[in-house]
């Protein structure tokens, strides 16, 4: 998509996200709920907000292995500036920076790290789907996530068959990549054999249980950790509902709603998730919209620091981090 296109789709997502968090909401009693808040669960719901990245990172450096030997490759650093990418830049810059850094270190080329990034999505996709459908048995009414779940479910069901069928075809799949890259010119060969390299060997990868079933534990811990972190938001604002069952809902819906384009730090669109998942428990719009803007702060917080933390340990400027983004973002 062009990248016009995507900035003007981005800015009218943010505005009707903005326009649906703000509605119904009394500024005053948003400050009240706010200033209420009981500080002694903003430690826990911090901690899950680290305690997700150091997983996400752990799940990364699994499929990143099965490209080859590590070493001292900073695969928790590229994770936490990955984040701060995505909350600073537009168009989820950090995407794209994640594997910029790792491929600083040399051991693994940032096309094919790119490739990683993508198995990655594909396994939060997968848990998506698990836990929409968790969401459809612990909130009935929550038809947002039954809508999602039936149509995760047959997208999953069509890749997980493109993956078998990927796996069992990699030796003739590289072929075809190699001759399609010997008619491209040499940056570009380079980039396609690479990621196509990536994505194969990362397949292959997962084909061996010893692999599989670490990522799996991983990606659902990633996914639980978040559960907990908005529970604990919820136990903040003293919100009246059932926890588990909220916590489920949350996470799905705004994980719906970050994933679509927005601006940088998912304003509005966190927000309107958050406050759409509570609207199903009869939580009134003002204290939606204040436990969104709360969980945000908490995580905004945690990820800029951890981001910064790490960019001073790799010995990197923000001006690096952004151009890295505009290179690997052109190339």
């Amino acid at each position: 998509m062009n990248r016009t296109i995507q900035i003007v789709v981005s800015v009218l997502i943010t505005v009707g996200a903005l326009w649906y968090s703000l509605s119904g909401v009394q500024l005053g009693s948003f400050l009240e709920d706010l200033g209420q808040a009981r500080l002694v669960w903003l430690v826990p719901m911090a901690a899950c907000a680290v305690l997700a990245l150091w997983l996400r990172a752990v799940r990364w450096k699994l499929l990143l292995g099965t490209l080859g030997p590590l070493g001292d490759t900073p695969v928790f650093h590229a994770t936490n500036i990955g984040f701060l990418g995505n909350m600073v830049l537009p168009l989820r810059a950090g995407e794209v920076i994640k594997p910029v850094v790792v491929g600083r270190a040399g051991r693994i080329s940032t096309p094919a790290a790119f490739a990683t990034v993508g198995l990655e999505r594909f396994c939060d996709l997968v848990m998506l789907g698990a836990f929409a459908v968790l969401t459809v048995f612990l909130v009935p009414q929550a038809d947002f996530a039954r809508a999602w779940a039936n149509s995760i479910v047959v997208f999953l069901g069509v890749a997980l068959l493109a993956v078998v069928v990927i796996i069992r075809s990699a030796g003739w799949l590289e072929a075809r990549l190699d001759a399609i890259a010997d008619r491209l010119p040499a940056f570009a060969a380079r980039i396609v054999r690479e990621i196509g390299r990536g994505v194969l060997h990362g397949l292959r990868g997962l084909s061996d249980f010893r692999v599989l079933l670490p990522v799996i534990v991983y990606s659902a811990l990633v996914w639980l950790v978040a559960v907990a972190g908005f529970v604990a938001g919820a136990l903040a604002l003293e919100i009246d509902a059932p926890l588990v069952p909220l916590g489920f809902a949350v996470t799905v819906a705004v994980a719906v709603a970050v994933s679509l384009p927005s601006a940088p730090g998912f304003i509005g669109v966190f927000w309107a998730g958050s406050k759409a998942a509570l609207a199903l428990f009869g939580v009134p719009d003002t204290m939606g919209f204040t436990y969104g803007v709360l969980n945000w702060i908490v995580q905004l917080v945690v990820i800029v620091a951890l981001g910064l933390w790490s960019m001073s340990r790799l010995h990197l400027s923000f001006g690096d981090v952004r151009n890295a983004a505009s290179t690997s973002e052109a190339a």
